[in-house]
């Protein structure tokens, strides 16, 4: 049988799978497998990987279809008995052709030695190039002609996939999103069919999560969004209500820091609770993932702020900017309040300084402890149920964190005593704003696939 009844019957069995970008061939001495590849698929870009033994391959396949060789044909020589060797031949051409995505290039597996074959299997599994490889019928040990048959082996992601997907479902619950988004988008690619979209929805909401943690608030609405605007796959489904209240937290979130960028309207937000809890349940939620990764340190620098928040709305409530506070108006309000002020520096055993401006006439912005000071002064209800004691000797271990002013890591039994003085404030704070604490909590907390089965019903995670 000639070489063009071949490339007929090739052809037909290869259908709509013609027109590839690129092609890549190792070079051997299966002239009409190589023919047939290029003839059938009409790559745009041909390279051969050749040994010195090989170097007349191109030109032999050439004459087989009737081509120039040199008709941007790429041909990288060398000896691949070491593994490495094909790796960095193949680099050579993926640089080469660093104009096209990874999955426009083709490899073929069908020839080539050993080395070159496994080298060449690794790395396109690796960098996500597609292979195939032309299975034919034998006689006595030779190729019977006219049967050769286009094959493109399957992922192994189609098999093992789920194993991948157990670990980046690990990677989730641990926190890790940007782990887990990375599985999950590979897996999203390369597992097109059946669990592809849920692989997809996963990878965007674990980038959602990451926006989040990082405080890219405006990103995280766009991610959120993205993937809110189509209906979820049947494993998000029971998600749904809650995603959409991570929805709803993240725009009140982002409207919270705008406002707060306007001098004008900063003082105004900071006094509105409703403004104000999307911001402290995103430091707090943060603070529990932190704290369940024993990063202690990032923990506790999170619930300082948790603590710095409760009492900037609290004075804000008072007409007090802790940036740029005008005492003096305060001071008119209430009378005998420089008087309250300093016996509460007499108590914690401070010189007394009283509210007194500087000496440019200004007031010194506001301290997280002089403004508990300053609360404690007018009788906040926020201290009723704690001591300033406790608040100072809890902020100076955090104070000593290598995060802060110091120059070693919190301890674990450090970092839980800091957290149940945040607890304590954090309880009368809801107790103030008649908000049910619960609830809040649930609003922030992101959610957990089950561990056992993917399918299973849904739970929410540990902060």
């Amino acid at each position: 049988m000639d070489f063009n009844e071949q490339l007929a019957r090739f052809i037909a069995r290869v259908g709509m799978r013609r027109h590839t970008p690129a092609l890549i061939i190792p070079g051997s001495r299966q002239v009409d497998t190589a023919a047939l590849l290029i003839a059938a698929l009409q790559p745009e870009r041909v390279a051969f990987l050749l040994t010195p033994e090989t170097t007349d391959f191109p030109a032999q396949v050439a004459a087989k279809i009737g081509q120039q060789p040199a008709n941007g044909w790429l041909c990288k020589t060398a000896h691949y008995t070491d593994i490495n060797q094909v790796y960095r031949e193949l680099r050579a051409v993926i640089e080469a052709w660093s104009d096209l995505e990874r999955d426009q290039i083709l490899v073929d597996l069908t020839g080539g030695t050993k080395p070159m074959t496994v080298g060449l299997a690794k790395a396109a599994y690796v960098l996500g190039l597609r292979t195939v490889y032309i299975e034919s019928d034998y006689e006595q040990n030779r190729v019977i002609p006219g049967s050769q048959r286009l094959i493109e082996p399957s992922d192994p992601y189609e098999v093992f996939g789920d194993l991948e997907a157990g670990e980046a479902r690990r990677f989730f619950n641990a926190h890790d999103y940007v782990s887990a988004e990375r599985i999950y988008a590979d897996l999203a690619r390369r597992v097109t069919a059946g669990d592809g979209t849920f692989y997809a929805c996963m990878a965007q909401l674990a980038r959602a999560y990451t926006q989040w943690d990082a405080f890219d608030i405006a990103t995280a609405v766009k991610t959120m969004a993205d993937l809110l605007a189509h209906p979820l796959p049947a494993r998000l489904v029971p998600y749904q209500s809650t995603l959409h209240d991570h929805y709803q937290a993240l725009i009140g979130l982002d409207a919270t820091i705008k406002a707060m960028s306007n001098q004008q309207q900063a003082l105004a937000t900071l006094a509105d609770p409703q403004a104000i809890l999307p911001l402290l349940g995103s430091l707090y939620a943060n603070a529990l993932r932190r704290e369940t990764q024993r990063r202690y340190d990032t923990a506790a620098l999170l619930r300082y702020r948790c603590l710095e928040l409760m009492s900037q709305h609290r004075l804000a409530t008072r007409g007090v900017w802790v940036e740029k506070p005008d005492l003096d108006q305060l001071k008119a309000q209430i009378p005998d309040l420089d008087r309250s002020y300093r016996a509460v520096e007499r108590s914690l055993g401070f010189r007394e300084r009283g509210l007194q401006p500087n000496r440019d006439g200004q007031y010194n912005p506001i301290t997280l402890l002089n403004g508990y000071m300053l609360l404690k002064a007018f009788d906040d209800p926020l201290l009723q149920t704690i001591t300033l004691t406790d608040i100072r000797q809890r902020v100076n271990v955090r104070n000593k964190s290598i995060l802060a002013h110091g120059f070693r890591q919190i301890t674990e039994a450090e970092y839980h005593k800091f957290a149940e003085v945040v607890e304590q404030l954090l309880d009368q704070f809801f107790a103030i704003t008649s908000e049910q604490r619960s609830s809040w909590v649930e609003r922030y907390r992101f959610i957990e696939l089950p561990s056992s089965d993917n399918r299973a019903l849904p739970r929410k995670a540990e902060l």
